[in-house]
């Protein structure tokens, strides 16, 4: 099941577009990796000003207050016990 971890700065997203950054996320996973539709788990940070730190740019890229990180964590289900072999 993959764990996706979405961090973003307080006061940039209201919840319509924290929503609408979820179901982004999840429509990757599953176009990107096949993931199963059902196979749903995020966890939303939002973090304060003092806690989400970055430069203005970096290798010619600009970055705003309205930067996301994405963290995706893919771990393997246990076999289930008809897996097993006798």
């Amino acid at each position: 099941m993959p764990v996706a971890k979405i961090h973003v700065l307080e006061g940039q997203y209201d919840d319509a577009r924290l929503g609408k950054v979820s179901s982004a996320v999840q429509d990757g996973l599953i176009s990107a990796l096949g993931i199963p539709p059902e196979d749903f788990f995020q966890i939303i940070h939002i973090l304060p000003r003092g806690r989400f730190l970055h430069t203005p740019s970096f290798l010619d890229l600009n970055y705003s207050d309205a930067l996301i990180l994405l963290e995706i964590r893919l771990s393997l289900a246990a076999p289930r016990r008809s897996d097993w072999a006798c």
